[in-house]
């Protein structure tokens, strides 16, 4: 009896120790992770989004292919500095996020109405917290001018 006591307080001991050591952000659901993930990029907040990532994370886009945080780094990088440069305001952005199981997805569609409009999807496989793969696809609407 007195050995079961004991076992059972150490299953508890190392349960929460091995709690404790959990990052907050390992326990997101892709729904949520997709959710922070959007925030941070419509803020132009590059620590943010790369704190969705892991490490070895892929973005497969139209016109590129991009493999891990260093190169994401540069890639947000890039389009957060050019977006915020020159003479045309960033675009807004509607977008409706959803997730099942591993996988998050956005459908946006940026200055709705206007000239120029795009409307795309991202996709996004999540695990333990963070965007393993992301894709995403833009078109413009129909009749739209550049």
């Amino acid at each position: 009896m007195l050995r079961t006591a004991l076992f059972d307080a150490l299953l508890v001991v190392v349960f929460l120790t091995w709690v404790q050591a959990q990052n907050p952000d390992d326990l997101r659901t892709p729904e949520q992770v997709v959710r922070h993930h959007w925030e941070a990029f419509s803020h132009h907040d590059l620590e943010a989004v790369m704190s969705d990532y892991a490490e070895d994370a892929i973005f497969i886009a139209s016109n590129q292919t991009v493999q891990g945080k260093t190169a994401l780094r540069q890639m947000f990088n890039r389009y957060f500095s050019g977006a915020t440069t020159g003479a045309h305001l960033p675009p807004s952005f509607d977008v409706k996020i959803t997730a099942d199981g591993e996988v998050g997805y956005e459908h946006w569609v940026s200055d709705a109405g206007k000239p120029g409009a795009i409307e795309g999807t991202d996709a996004f496989v999540v695990r333990h917290g963070r965007i393993l793969f992301h894709t995403v696809v833009g078109v413009r609407a129909a009749g739209a001018q550049k």
